[in-house]
């Protein structure tokens, strides 16, 4: 099945900006000149035609000029289909087909390639309005804002070393990307994991690049996102507890963070799973919910602790929880949370930034987060002698692997372990 979609070259424009057509079928995506532009304030994103106004009078004939080209786009897909048994064309054999029955102007316009920088800005454009194919809904937020990110990287890189000298496709091979991690360690003074960050983006970017033929034979493998394991925290159940049974009465703004923290402590879930239970989910002692990121059902348990806080917000919620915050606020007000219940033991961090190793000494209090609750159910659990597959059902980590790197176990708590194990089984 092919799908059909205009979209506007630069979205943030404020002067006018083509309108181009994708076609997109069998993971092939084809690009094609309408030869029309349009302000994007006069542009209705969700029907993806130009708005009724009457400064643009003529906003009929724009849109029959539109539709028209749709509609020339599919007629030679679906003569195609019913000359060739249903067999879709090659990306090349659609092009060429295309190129036949435009018109001369749009023929020389179908022909040219956008730089790699007007490339991305396009695919930039795309990603507001673009689907994530494993979730079918809009990219989020903080993914386009990580995209962008790393634009402004490359765009500060190109300005430092290309001055004089072209930069397109062609430079983007293996020196690019020595230079490009170098620029980003020495110049930015990033850590290890901000870098990788910034370099799988980019592959990003040069995969989709090559999927629409604008850079051919791109080496992926060459483009390795680096990462370093971070030096993250749990709370043991001793804590958990410190923290439950500490009195806010008169606080309501620290009661409600620590009572949000206590359920994700106990549940295992997401910060963004976690502050969107409905009272839907809750049912016979159980929370029953999809996880937003993954789209994997999670069935849990209600613990006790989770009950006494649902017994104080009934009534008061439609879930008998508390009312969510955003992650900064709840990230922010933890600190202050930890330090009130004296969790106070000093944690060495190591990490490396600008290219050196940097090691501090902080209080546990001050490196607590809403990410530190599923680390803590995860790693509590596991403490507790609970199999790691039945964790791994509630976590909705999907390999072994991937969860025993998620775990924030001492040396000393594995020692533990083992001792507890040998007196278990009589061998101490």
């Amino acid at each position: 099945m092919a799908t059909y979609n205009f979209y506007l070259r630069d979205k943030i424009s404020v002067k006018p900006t083509p309108i181009v057509l994708y076609v997109h079928y069998c993971n092939n995506r084809i690009k094609i000149p309408t030869g029309e532009k349009i302000e994007p304030k006069y542009w209705d994103f969700k029907n993806q035609e130009v708005r009724r106004s009457k400064i643009l009078p003529n906003h009929p004939e724009f849109n029959t000029r539109l539709r028209k080209l749709k509609a020339l786009a599919e007629d030679i897909l679906r003569i195609y289909l019913n000359d060739n048994d249903q067999q879709y064309p090659s990306r090349e054999n659609y092009r060429n087909l295309l190129k036949e029955t435009l018109n001369p102007g749009l023929k020389k316009e179908f022909d040219s390639k956008p730089t790699l920088i007007q490339f991305i800005e396009t695919y930039l454009s795309e990603c507001e309005t673009k689907l994530n194919p494993q979730t079918g809904k809009p990219l989020k937020i903080n993914t386009i804002r990580v995209y962008r990110q790393a634009y402004r990287q490359l765009l500060e890189f190109v300005d430092l070393n290309f001055k004089n000298k072209p930069f397109n496709y062609q430079n983007i091979d293996y020196y690019f990307y020595v230079k490009f991690q170098e620029f980003l360690i020495k110049e930015k003074n990033f850590s290890t994991n901000t870098v990788g960050k910034h370099i799988r983006t980019l592959k990003t970017f040069f995969l989709e690049a090559n999927s629409r033929g604008y850079m051919e034979n791109f080496s992926a493998e060459k483009f390795k996102g680096v990462s370093e394991k971070t030096d993250s925290i749990y709370l043991n159940t001793k804590e958990i507890e410190t923290l439950f049974n500490l009195e806010l009465s008169n606080n309501k703004r620290l009661e409600k963070v620590r009572d949000l923290f206590i359920v994700g402590c106990w549940t295992g879930l997401r910060f963004s799973d976690f502050t969107k239970i409905s009272e839907n989910n809750i049912k016979s002692g159980f929370i029953t919910l999809l996880t937003q990121k993954t789209k994997v059902e999670v069935v849990i348990p209600i613990h006790s602790q989770v009950v006494s806080i649902m017994e104080r917000y009934k009534g008061v919620t439609n879930n008998s929880l508390p009312l969510p915050m955003s992650n900064q606020k709840m990230n922010e007000y933890l600190k202050e949370l930890g330090k009130m219940a004296k969790i106070d033991e000093e944690n060495t961090i190591s990490y490396t930034k600008g290219g050196k190793m940097v090691i501090v000494t902080k209080k546990k209090y001050e490196l607590m987060q809403s990410h530190t609750c599923r680390r803590s159910f995860a790693t509590n659990q596991y403490l507790a002698g609970f199999p790691s597959h039945s964790i791994m059902q509630i976590t909705g980590h999907k390999t072994e692997k991937a969860f025993l790197k998620y775990l924030k176990i001492t040396p000393t708590e594995h020692a533990k372990k083992l001792q507890k194990f040998w007196l278990e089984k009589n061998v101490a």
